[in-house]
């Protein structure tokens, strides 16, 4: 028995350090009290270790209580905590008011914002949710400097353009790469409606990253060559099983509208004018007698653009289940757009479907799929942004024309008609326009981590996107007149495949660390184009539904195109004590859209990274949370050119060959086997800042781009017998500088308010044009107008010439003294052109550069304020020192002529026998209105309120009781304010299509107006 004592008494000190104490608890966010899942907690000094469970609850085990636990999780201040003697530890994490460690998405992979070498901003799915942008280019915009976001006009799914860091293109494509979830997209760059990111609902993207310099993008080699934009979308997270439902119903209204007469202040001037001043060709308009008698019978008249708008509703209701468990994560949604534009009879929808979803397969493989459906369905007005348009004859109409007048009526049988006016009401309901596009998107992948650093992924996937457009007009309006009504139906189908496989590999060894990546992956596109007419209608009431009452169909045409591109991919990364970074890739493309000559094409990239901060003479300052020098360098390509532009084609063509109508084929383009790859060379230096415990963070690059051998659509000699060709000739600059600034001015238990900053400009430079000085295009939104456009070595792009106004001729004596203008009637109340040459005489030559339509600089201003439960915030965006081309002043310019109506601001200046000072043309012929000139040209600089959403988001315990995680109510203002000198709808405009809207951006003609819309929501999680 003594002997037994004695050993127990020997060993109770190891039967003492070997009993384990159990620990368990549940970590919680110390603001919201939500539960945290994931979080890493270990035992200190040990290999110990486990994480919560969907739940935040933890159990883990400890050598005694002398232990420490460690806490982590990604977002949220790290925390230690003594054990003692308990047994249970429940703990609240603080937030970390800091990105730097934040993991965002870059070309094949992902790293922390904090070891970054090139230019990449971020914007995450709830900043663009909180405007509820119809399209989320339109929430990018102002967001990320150096991008350049401009509408074509304010229609129900109009287009948008994307420009990053100015283009890098001239007539080839300036869109950037679209990588949607891994699957690479560039869009049709001549159709801006056909954005990839317009058949994305909002409410399913998890983060948005911009890549903008070329150490970022020439990973993507030919396809990044104007900037890549990087979307993922959300998915699911282990645990419960939570459903997301948000609705929201709203009205639009028309915002101000431009000042035309009303009906008293047109009648006035009409009676005013007196039987002494003629109207030009008016025959007996002369008249005053007809607006004598509309006066003493107290007839009124006609705001036309009234008549054909509406407050318009909108419903939107996005629904979403996700979950895991088991190595699963997925998430399924779906979400309904209808929203009817201001105009009457024009319509906007849209449906999505989406899912994501992934299955670990063990420890080592990952697999998983993503598809997303969308359909977008518009109908009502036609964009038709020239001289015929719909949105330019409601302002001339004068008020006192009837609703229901006949343009087949002979004019002279009304002396109020207006000549070649168009019925606006007729118009509105029985002009037919439908579109309709389809976009399904489906990738899967295969992740294989077969080391702890070697990783192999895998993806295929597949882009259908279809397009379909129908237009009927009567002839009871002027482009069905002529032919007796006609028809037209274009239909587009787009299939692309990518297959991608990327071999990655990670290191670290004491402080260094390396990684690398290789990446094969090849494409195919092909593309069917066909289009349809039919014209002569016997039957018109039904317009496009019974086809059969044409008596005429025009020729069908069918174009199938195919491009082939393959490209391998080489990374190399280094990083020494997270101080000093490297950062160099080489990419090889090859494409089918080259000569045989040059079908590959090789891009380097090299970017250094310092972050000064990890330092210890900067360390010791106390004063830095981050200071990181960036310089990088690298070549990028452009491909973007249609199919078969190096070949020799034939085209079809039909001829009479005596009386019978024969088919044979044509040479349709001259053949170029050495085209080759646009280049395009890019320097950029960049800071990132942050202090005052990431309070502050700031980020500033500047740039320098030079594209060579541009893929250019230049003209050939007549004598050549085609009219252009694609070639590789001539060189442009971009230079610019951007900023970001955010910050978190307030941070405590009740209140947080954070501001972002943008600040961007650039400079697009004409270098060379190869042979030629200058180059010519025209908009034609007057027929007239030609080569109103020009690219010219030395300037910028976005460049209109035309002749400079000189107000008017208001005497015989003025008219002896000034030069004799060749182009223009020299008779009184004639628009004066200046004589800039000097010469004496106003012709050609006096044609000069009146307008440029590049900003000088771009910029968005986001605030976030919350107070408890409520949530508060608006954003800004500005554009200074850009033109705008108007042209819907043309036509509405002539004061007093043929009945039409005019601008307000044009009627007291305007020249006549009694106002002889005038400054704006009187009854002189309209002979001016041929001429582009200076009067057209407007400045565009703005600042918009883009939304004000104050929400409330109910206590935690309401919700709790009732099975409810979140409930939110909320009401957003969409486009409240808009500060501008601009006299049409919006200055933030660029209508066109192809060539013409590249080179000649930022033209205003017949453009949809411009509303504000009131919304009122409800966002619910369970």
């Amino acid at each position: 028995m003594r002997i037994t004592l004695i050993a127990l008494l020997m060993f109770s000190p190891f039967f003492l350090f070997s009993q384990k104490l159990e620990v368990s608890g549940k970590v919680v966010d110390q603001k919201t009290g939500n539960p945290i899942p994931g979080v890493y907690i270990s035992e200190v000094g040990t290999n110990n270790g486990t994480t919560t469970d969907f739940d935040g609850v933890y159990s883990i085990s400890v050598k005694d209580k002398s232990a420490n636990l460690f806490f982590k999780y990604l977002g949220y201040q790290e925390e230690t905590i003594f054990v003692g003697n308990n047994k249970k530890i429940d703990v609240k994490l603080k937030t970390v008011v800091t990105n730097l460690d934040e993991i965002v998405v870059i070309g094949y992979g992902t790293a922390k914002r904090r070891d970054l070498t090139g230019a990449v901003a971020s914007v995450k799915g709830s900043d663009i949710e909180k405007g509820k942008p119809v399209s989320i280019q339109n929430g990018l915009a102002g967001r990320v400097s150096g991008v350049q976001i401009s509408q074509t006009d304010n229609s129900p799914g109009a287009g948008v353009r994307v420009i990053i860091r100015g283009g890098s293109t001239l007539t080839g494509g300036n869109q950037p790469l679209y990588v949607i979830d891994d699957f690479p997209i560039i869009p049709d760059d001549s159709d801006p409606s056909q954005n990839p990111l317009a058949d994305l609902n909002p409410n399913d993207i998890a983060s948005i990253e911009v890549l903008k310099d070329a150490s970022a993008t020439a990973v993507f080699g030919a396809l990044g060559a104007n900037g890549v934009i990087l979307i993922t979308t959300k998915l699911g997270k282990s645990g419960k099983p939570q459903i997301n439902l948000e609705y929201n119903r709203g009205v639009s209204v028309m915002d101000n509208s431009p000042n035309v007469l009303n009906d008293q202040e047109y009648l006035d001037f009409q009676i005013s004018r007196g039987p002494q001043l003629s109207f030009l060709n008016s025959g007996n308009r002369t008249n005053v007698q007809q607006w004598l008698d509309i006066q003493n019978s107290g007839q009124r008249g006609n705001v036309w653009i009234d008549r054909i708008t509406r407050p318009a509703q909108m419903d939107q209701v996005d629904l979403s289940f996700s979950g895991g468990a088991e190595g699963l994560r997925y998430r399924l949604s779906t979400g309904f757009l209808n929203q009817e534009g201001v105009i009457k009879n024009s319509e906007f929808n849209r449906t999505n479907l989406s899912a994501n979803i992934t299955q670990n397969i063990g420890k080592s493989i990952k697999i998983g799929t993503n598809i997303t459906y969308a359909l977008k369905e518009t109908k009502g007005l036609v964009s038709v942004w020239d001289q015929n348009s719909l949105l330019r004859g409601v302002f001339r109409n004068n008020p006192f024309a009837p609703d229901d007048f006949d343009i087949n009526d002979d004019p002279e049988d009304d002396p109020t008609a207006i000549f070649n006016a168009e019925n606006v009401l007729t118009y509105i309901d029985e002009v037919q326009n439908f579109a309709e596009t389809e976009r399904i998107l489906a990738n899967l992948f295969l992740d294989y981590k077969f080391s702890n650093s070697f990783r192999l992924y895998t993806s295929y996937g597949q882009n259908r996107f279809t397009n379909t457009d129908s237009q009927f007009y009567p002839t009871s309006v002027r482009r069905g007149q002529d032919p007796n009504g006609f028809a037209t139906f274009r239909s587009r189908d787009t299939q692309t495949s990518n297959f991608q496989t990327r071999l990655t590999f990670y290191k670290r060894i004491k402080k260094h660390t390396f990684n690398a990546t290789a990446v094969f992956e090849s494409r195919t596109r092909q593309q069917t184009f066909q289009t349809f007419g039919a014209s002569d209608f016997e039957e018109q009431s039904q317009g496009l539904f019974d086809l059969t009452s044409a008596a005429q169909t025009d020729f069908p045409l069918n174009i199938v195109t195919k491009q082939t591109a393959v490209s391998f991919l080489s990374r190399l990364g280094y990083n020494y004590a997270g101080k000093y970074l490297v950062t160099a890739s080489y990419r090889g493309d090859a494409n089918s859209v080259f000569g045989p000559n040059n079908k590959w094409g090789y891009f380097p990239s090299l970017a250094l990274g310092w972050v000064a901060s990890n330092e210890k003479f900067i360390k010791d300052l106390n004063a830095l949370d981050l200071l990181k020098f960036r310089a990088s360098y690298g070549v990028t390509g452009n491909s973007q050119i249609n199919s078969y532009q190096s070949l020799a084609r034939l085209n079809t063509q039909r001829y009479l060959f005596g009386d019978e109508l024969v088919v044979g084929q044509v040479p349709g383009s001259v053949s170029n086997p050495d085209l080759r790859w646009e280049r395009t060379r890019q320097f950029d230096v960049g800071i990132d800042l942050a202090l005052l415990n990431n309070r502050i963070s700031i980020t500033a690059d500047a740039y320098y781009k030079k594209t060579n051998d541009l893929l250019l659509e230049v003209q050939l000699p007549l004598t050549s017998g085609f009219t252009s060709a694609v070639k590789n000739v001539g060189a442009i600059s971009n230079r610019g500088f951007e900023l970001a600034i955010n910050t978190i001015n307030f941070d405590t238990d009740n209140f947080k308010w954070t501001t972002n900053f943008t600040y961007s400009t650039n400079r697009t430079k004409v270098l060379d044009l190869g042979e030629r000085e200058e180059m010519y295009f025209s908009r034609i939104f007057n027929f007239n107008f030609r080569d109103e456009i020009v690219l010219r070595v030395g300037e910028e792009v976005g460049t209109f010439i035309g002749y400079v106004e000189d107000e008017v001729l208001n005497s015989q004596n003025e008219i002896d003294n000034s030069p004799n203008n060749q182009l223009l009637e020299n008779v009184a109340g004639q628009v004066k052109f200046k004589d800039i040459n000097g010469d004496g005489i106003v012709d050609a030559n006096d044609r000069v550069i009146i307008g440029n339509t590049q900003p000088d600089f771009i910029g968005g201003f986001n605030s976030e304020m919350n107070y408890k439960n409520f949530d508060f915030s608006f954003f800004l965006r500005w554009s200074v020192g850009n033109d705008i081309i108007n042209g819907n002043t043309l036509f509405l310019d002539r004061v007093g002529q043929g009945n039409w109506n005019t601008l307000t601001g044009f009627l007291p200046n305007k020249f006549t026998p009694l106002n002889p000072n005038g400054t704006i043309h009187g009854d002189a012929p309209d002979t001016y209105s041929n001429f582009m000139r200076s009067g057209y040209v407007e400045d565009g600089s703005f600042l918009k309120v883009d939304y004000i959403t104050l929400g409330y988001t109910l206590p935690e315990n309401i919700m709790f009781k009732n099975h409810i995680k979140k409930f939110r109510l909320f009401a957003r203002v969409n486009n409240p304010f808009m500060f501008t000198r601009y006299s049409w709808y919006d200055p933030e405009v660029s209508t066109g299509f192809g060539t013409v809207a590249k080179v000649g951006p930022g033209v205003d003609f017949a453009t949809y107006p411009r509303s504000i819309s009131f919304t009122v929501g409800v966002s619910l999680s369970l």
